[in-house]
Formats: C-alpha cells, sequence, structure tokens
C-alpha cells in the first residue's frame, strides 16, 4: 500500500476516485493526484471497490461528504446513470457515463470515453471511411461505437456475446451516424469475414483485466497491416496487442485513452485546464 505524506491531506482535502469492480489494475489515482499536485488542488484520488448491490450507497455517501467527483469504470457505466440526476449530452448520445461531477446537491453524469478514444486513434488513424471491428458492446464499447459512427466510419462490426446489448447498440449506431452496422456473436464466422476486411480492431471487452482471461477472438483470426487497440491496459502490453503486434499491426495501447478521458474528467471536476 502506498501511504501518501501526512501534510498532503488535512480537514480540507476532498475526495474524488474511481468506482468500479474490480479496480485493483487502475493507473487512475497517478494521473490525477499528480495533476491536483501541479495545481495545487487539496484533494486526493483514490480507487473505491464496490461489489454489484453498494452502488447506490457509494454514491450517497460521497455526496454527503462532498467529493468533488468520480470516474466509472466496469460494470457500473450503464448502471449508474438511473442513480444520477442528470446526465450531459456526451453521456446521453453515448448511453453511458464514465465520470460523475458532483454539483452541489445534484450527480451529474458525463462521458469522456469518447473524446478520449478518438483523441488517442486519431494518433495513429483518421476514422473517416474506415472499416471497423469492434469486440464488446458494455459501456466503453458504446462510447467507442458512437463516437466512430459521429466520427464517419464506413462500416462497424460489433462482436458481443449478449444479444440484446448487441441490438440496442447496432440501433444506436444508425441514430448516430450514416454508417453500415451490423452485430455478430463473438468467434461466428460471420465475425472472422469482417476481420478479413476491416482496418480497425478494437478491444473493448473487459477480456485482459485477469491474468487468466482468454482472448477475445482466436489467435488466428487476428489481421495483419492494419491498426488494434485494447482498452484494458496494464504494466505491460496485453496479451491481445502483443499478439498484434506480432502480426505487423500497428497497436495503440489502452494507457493512451485513459490519458486524455482523464484529462477531461479532471477539467470537469476542477475547471482547470489538465497539466
Amino acid at each position: 500500500m502506498t501511504v501518501l505524506p501526512a501534510a498532503t491531506i488535512n480537514g480540507a482535502t476532498r475526495l474524488a476516485g474511481i468506482v468500479g469492480w474490480p479496480v485493483e489494475h487502475t493507473l487512475s489515482p497517478a494521473l490525477h493526484n499528480a495533476a491536483f499536485r501541479f495545481h495545487r488542488i487539496n484533494a486526493v484520488y483514490v480507487p473505491l471497490g464496490v461489489p454489484r448491490g453498494g452502488l447506490r450507497t457509494l454514491l450517497q455517501s460521497l455526496q454527503t461528504v462532498g467529493a468533488l467527483g468520480v470516474n466509472v469504470t466496469v460494470p457500473y457505466k450503464e448502471a449508474v446513470i438511473p442513480l444520477l440526476d442528470r446526465c450531459a449530452p456526451s453521456a446521453a448520445v453515448i448511453g453511458a457515463v464514465n465520470t460523475v461531477v458532483f454539483e452541489k446537491n445534484r450527480l451529474v453524469g458525463h462521458n469522456t470515453d469518447g473524446l478520449g478514444f478518438l483523441a488517442s486513434l486519431g494518433e495513429v488513424l483518421a476514422p473517416r471511411g474506415q472499416h471497423a471491428v469492434l469486440l464488446g458492446a458494455g459501456g466503453a464499447g458504446r462510447a467507442v461505437a458512437i463516437s466512430l459512427a459521429l466520427a464517419g466510419v464506413k462500416r462497424i462490426c460489433l462482436a458481443e456475446p449478449d444479444a440484446r446489448r448487441r441490438q440496442r447498440l447496432v440501433r444506436d449506431v444508425k441514430k448516430a451516424g450514416l454508417v453500415s452496422v451490423a452485430g455478430v456473436a463473438p468467434n461466428s464466422p460471420a465475425l472472422r469475414r469482417e476481420l478479413a476486411e476491416c482496418r480497425l480492431l478494437v478491444q473493448a471487452s473487459p477480456l485482459g483485466l485477469r491474468e487468466r482471461d482468454p482472448l477475445p477472438l482466436p489467435a488466428a483470426w487476428m489481421p495483419a497491416g492494419i491498426c488494434v487497440m485494447d482498452l484494458v491496459y496494464g504494466k505491460k502490453l496485453t496479451p491481445f496487442l502483443t499478439l498484434a503486434r506480432g502480426r505487423g499491426n500497428r497497436i495503440i495501447p489502452g494507457w493512451k485513452m485513459l490519458l486524455h478521458q482523464g484529462a477531461e474528467s479532471f477539467r470537469l471536476w476542477t475547471k482547470k485546464k489538465p497539466p
């Protein structure tokens, strides 16, 4: 356990953090605590692991103690919405929340994942006109899919095991932009055909968070010569990105999206420019 110097916390210190289950892997505390120190803001950012069923109680407690806000990660990006007073347009369009701002007596949900995704992707590939395959249709997957549709991709294939979640995202992507979109089951022949045609592959499922997780697709199906991004991140490349790099693909690690979306969360909480 890392112990902060006592002088950094006092009776006026405000709280921020990341809410999810699990949260042991998160790098967000290092990011935000460094930004608080840079701006001399008397606040501390901590991981807040909460099992299912405890989300409402946690948010109420944080509101009571006057917290700045929280990031929201797996599995609560959609589940948190009914517990909020309002959603900003970014979150309403995407249908998922990754940042909550405590505004006096109101909890306001935002989504900075879409902005963070496009900023990190733009360093490597312009999305307009591309054929993309997305693995996972949860909260992060929704942000990626809707953002790609708004950015003008030509086609999106959504691979998700939950048929209801998959169909819902297909519907919402069609509303968001003039884009060809298909929903398929993982490991299906349809997915393999889409992979053979795509120029962008995004891994947005939770697979890879745990050491023993399987790959999100059969290794033999990994395309070559495209751009591959994994939203899961760690101290080293995920097995998915290691496989992708071995096929000669341009890769984007998930920490880049973490950096860009975290910077926007910091701005929302503090009204200050992220360092």
